[in-house]
Parts: structure tokens; C-alpha cells; sequence
């Protein structure tokens, strides 16, 4: 099934219209009216009668993509604070090795 080039509406083939370039693309157009506008050089986005998506759904996706942020920004944060106390632990064992070498000596 075509997609028509303008307002991008999915089609069955035996209607519409197709229009072939000379360097080889294929422009689909579900309609005349899809055509003419396209001629005029509107903006679909500034034309009524095309449906448009909810902006209701690029918020939730700009949500999920926020809570993954925080949770990487979590992850990285403890890992940070386990980077300090192994070298922390790294510290101590080196200040008892020493102890000991200075009670032997």
C-alpha cells in the first residue's frame, strides 16, 4: 500500500495518482486534492483536513526517555560511590600492610 507523498495516508492501489521524476523517485498522491496542494506549495502542517498525531503520545515517549535518563544517572552515581569505597578498602589494606612491616622491623 502507497503512502501519499503530502498527507501521508495510507492507500490501496488502483486509486490515487503517481508521478514518476526524471532522476527515478515515485511521488504517490491519494487524491487531487493532495496534488493541488502539493503544486501550491502548501504546508501540510498548516492545511485543516489532514489528521494529525496526538501530541499527547511525544509527551509520554519525552517522559519514558526522561525516567531512563535519571535511572543511567542513578546507575552511574552508584557506581561512583562503589568506585570510592573499593578504593577506600584498597587504602586501608595499604596502611595495615605497612603497619606490619614497621612492627617487623
Amino acid at each position: 500500500m502507497p503512502i501519499c507523498s503530502f498527507c501521508k495516508k495510507h492507500y490501496k492501489e488502483p486509486r490515487g495518482l503517481t508521478v514518476f521524476t526524471f532522476d527515478g523517485r515515485s511521488i504517490h498522491f491519494c487524491s487531487s486534492k493532495c496534488k493541488r496542494n502539493l503544486d501550491l506549495k502548501r504546508d501540510p502542517k498548516k492545511v485543516n483536513w489532514i489528521k494529525r498525531e496526538k501530541k499527547v503520545k511525544k509527551v509520554e515517549i519525552k517522559a519514558e526517555k526522561s525516567s531512563e535518563t535519571k535511572k543511567v544517572e542513578v546507575k552511574a552515581a552508584e557506581k561512583k560511590i562503589d568506585e570510592k569505597k573499593i578504593d577506600e578498602k584498597k587504602e586501608k589494606e595499604v596502611e595495615k600492610k605497612e603497619e606490619k612491616l614497621v612492627k617487623k622491623e
